[in-house]
């Protein structure tokens, strides 16, 4: 049966949609005011009259490009508001704005069109979507309309560069969204197939532009640029579910990684980075402000992962369910916010990513451009010696020894760089591969200079940006493992400090005709008439032998431990040659630690054996036959029973008898908030039952500190007259805006009412005010 696409399959479905709906109509929170924030934009309006159309919009240089996002976002605006409030008259205008856009749009260009077209697709086709199942005013030629104006005009504008020439890490990513969601729309399932494989396999902007603890690309870029990367690629996986297809299971869920780790920065838990980068720059430390609380703290990307991992998949995330109780609700982030999800879809086939194993003979030698002195290579102990002469393999000049494998199809090879001689300043050694041993074929390079410096050159092959990234440095300082890896017609050159977290800093694509076989090897090439004395070691190929010796292999560079509910997740990065893990576990800082668990594959793994409210500390190892290695850094976690916030549905007061505002604190939206006139006063809540209430939280607003509350009781009731206080707190501080602080009660009972009686402010003089006042419970 030929494949069919949903509609809407954006992200959201019919069923979704229906849902969010009836939330909306029987006033529940957070969706009434997500919702509320949407009908309150300019773009929602019947009087909004539309900036455009025009035939050209180009960003970078801009022209007209604020016409056209504002236009965007107006027809994601005005279909919600016609979906949720069923007036005609805004699917009207939202029809007449995309229409009169298709019709007249004809250019979308500029050197960062895709920057553009990525982060408003989920608007424009989000709202034509809509338009599209649920309008019966929508004809069939109004959605060819469309197809043919993203076919034609936007699509192109995605990705100007040509096939897979794709901008680093976020940019790329904007695209694949872009280009995914447009392709939905379209029916376009060869588009979508190629999108979901270039997602899957391009190394610099896809799943695999991460490394095992979950950092992306950009995470050491800075926060911003970060969550734009992860945005893009929870956009498109959600898009892809709806339409059945399951890409958050892959690389051991690594969008759930990806998300915990930024969660994870972003509330303020000390974190060590690993070097990581993109194409754009390799980092080699963390220089980015944690804490980041833009894009409204990025609550709209975080949603869908929950939704994706925590109640489609039953697994756990943490820190994202610690940063969604203090963020805004607004008026994207209400469309992913669920109580339950059982829709199902399929992970995709595994896809043909080369392997490698290691290689003790079967090179063949080559003395390329002239090259004299011949060169030789030879193993021993685990190690290649290659000693090579030439004068040079940037760009024009291909003079070097080479040692290779004609290697057919898909392949990849691997080596750290031990040393080099020193025989001229541009004298390197690293990994090639080349289409040809005729000097100047299309060629791809990574390699160490005499300062421990990696380069990388791609020469006569297409690159994203020109000779800029083709020709470069790739890394400085203790860098010196080195890869290369061909997919179809498309060549990755890494970087990585340990063999395991490899950063995609070049790609190239090989143009037509596009061979069969190539030359895949060890390259050096001394710049002088005598030959170059360089050695590699933990040399990998695909095709390889594997008689190398095994060696132990090092200590995971990184451990990361979460606080679970019944459970303390934990990922690490793997260690090069290692076949398992150990699992160290302690309930004191430094140990001693108890293995609770050994033989582990993979990277990651789940401590269950533990207790709500106490401390554990965890270490691991990893082994091979050769023996096991020194313990990873330690990281620590206290899992916490998950409660449920059960002030919904009640009533709200306050002292000055102000329901509006008082019930701003309760609604479950940090966006809204409690302002009360006085530096003492009374915020109430009754539930209309009585619930036994374990833990409140108070979470500050936006506003001046000195709003703060500082001083207060929280008090319960069963009559709303008699009052037994739980809980005191003083010189309470809020050090960060929208900071939640979570209060235990030492002695809960069952009651009906509870109220915060704050008795002081943190220095105002008119104004206290909170964001919200959360009342938790446990629940099965």
């Amino acid at each position: 049966m030929p494949r069919v696409i949903k509609h809407p399959g954006a992200g959201v479905t019919l069923s979704d949609l229906a849902t969010l709906k009836a939330n909306i109509d029987q006033g529940r929170e957070p969706w009434t005011s997500g919702f509320a924030q949407v009908a309150g934009s300019p773009q929602s309006r019947l009087g909004y009259g539309g900036y455009g159309p025009f035939a050209k919009v180009s960003r970078a240089p801009d022209e007209n490009l604020g016409a056209w996002r504002s236009d965007m976002v107006a027809i994601s605006n005005l279909a919600l508001m016609w979906y949720f409030t069923r007036d005609e008259r805004y699917a009207e205008n939202a029809s007449k704005f995309l229409l009169g856009w298709a019709n007249t749009h004809t250019e979308f260009s500029g050197r960062e069109s895709m920057l553009d077209l990525g982060d408003y697709a989920p608007q424009f086709v989000g709202g034509a979507e809509i338009l599209r199942t649920t309008w019966p005013g929508w004809k069939e030629a109004d959605t060819a309309i469309v197809k043919k104006y993203f076919k034609n005009v936007l699509m192109p504008a995605a990705n100007p560069y040509g096939e897979s020439q794709f901008g680093a890490a976020n940019k790329g990513a904007l695209s694949l969204a872009a280009l995914g969601l447009m392709a939905i729309y379209n029916d376009d399932i060869e588009t979508l197939d190629r999108v979901v494989y270039q997602t899957r396999t391009l190394a610099h902007i896809g799943l695999r532009n991460s490394n095992d603890i979950g950092m992306l690309g950009d995470y050491l870029r800075d926060q911003g640029h970060a969550y734009g990367q992860l945005k893009s690629l929870t956009v498109l996986a959600e898009a892809l579910w709806t339409q059945g297809i399951d890409i958050y299971s892959d690389l051991d869920n690594r969008l759930l990684a990806a998300g915990e780790y930024w969660a994870r920065v972003n509330e303020r838990v000390p974190t060590t980075a690993l070097p990581f980068g993109t194409t754009d720059a390799y980092y080699t430390s963390d220089h980015t402000e944690h804490g980041w609380d833009g894009a409204n703290g990025g609550i709209t990307a975080l949603n869908q992962i929950y939704n994706a991992y925590v109640l489609r998949k039953g697994l756990q995330a943490p820190f994202i369910a610690q940063r969604r109780l203090r963020m805004p609700v607004d008026g994207s982030s209400f469309m992913f916010l669920r109580e339950s999800d059982t829709s199902k879809a399929t992970p995709p086939p595994a896809l043909p990513i080369p392997s490698a194993t290691s290689i003790t003979s079967g090179f063949s030698s080559a003395d390329i451009g002239g090259a004299s002195p011949a060169g030789s290579a030879t193993y021993a102990d685990g190690k290649w010696n290659v000693a090579g002469a030439g004068w040079g393999i940037w760009t024009a000049l291909d003079s070097s020894h080479f040692v290779y494998k004609a290697l057919t199809g898909n392949s990849t090879i691997i080596a750290k760089v031990e040393s080099l001689e020193n025989t001229h300043p541009s004298a390197l050694a690293g990994v090639m591969m080349r289409t040809s041993l005729e000097p100047g074929a299309p060629r791809a390079w990574m390699a160490m200079n005499y300062k421990s410096e990696v380069l990388q050159n791609m020469t006569n092959l297409q690159v994203y940006g020109g000779s800029y990234y083709a020709n470069k440095g790739a890394s400085s300082g203790p860098t010196h493992w080195v890869k290369l890896e061909r997919i179809g017609n498309i060549i990755t050159g890494y970087v990585s400090p340990d063999g395991t977290n490899w950063a995609a800093t070049d790609v190239g694509r090989i143009v037509a005709p596009v061979p069969d076989t190539i030359y895949v090897g060890l390259v050096v090439t001394s710049v002088t008439s005598k030959l170059n004395n360089s050695v590699f070691s933990n040399v990998q190929i695909t095709g390889g032998d594997g008689g190398a010796p095994r060696v132990i292999p090092a200590a995971p560079a990184m451990l990361l431990a979460s606080p679970g509910d019944g459970a303390v997740p934990l990922r690490w990065q793997a260690s090069f040659g290692a076949t398992g893990y150990t699992i160290g576990r302690s309930e004191f800082s430094g140990g001693p630690y108890e293995a609770i668990a050994s033989g582990v594959t993979g990277s990651s793994y789940t401590d269950t054996s533990v207790t709500n409210g106490t401390t554990y500390y965890y270490t691991v190892t990893a082994s091979n036959s050769a023996g096991t290695s020194g313990r990873s850094p330690m990281d620590s976690a206290t899992p916490v029973r998950s409660m449920v916030n059960v002030a919904t549905g009640g009533t709200a007061s306050d002292s000055a008898g102000n329901a509006t505002q008082a019930k701003r604190a309760f609604d479950r939206n940090s966006a809204s908030q409690w302002v009360y006139v006085g530096t003492t006063g009374w915020l109430q809540y009754d539930l209309g039952h009585a619930e036994r209430v374990q833990r409140y939280t108070v979470t500050s607003t936006t506003n001046p500190v000195p709003r703060d509350p500082k001083d207060w009781q929280f008090q319960a009731s069963n009559d709303g007259a008699t009052w037994t206080t739980l809980d005191t707190q003083n010189d309470q501080a809020f050090d960060i805006r929208l900071e939640l602080k979570t209060y235990a009660i030492a002695n809960p009972a069952s009651y009906r009412y509870y109220r915060l009686n704050i008795t002081a402010n943190n220095g105002d003089a008119t104004l206290t005010d909170l964001a919200e006042l959360g009342l938790f419970v446990s629940k099965p």
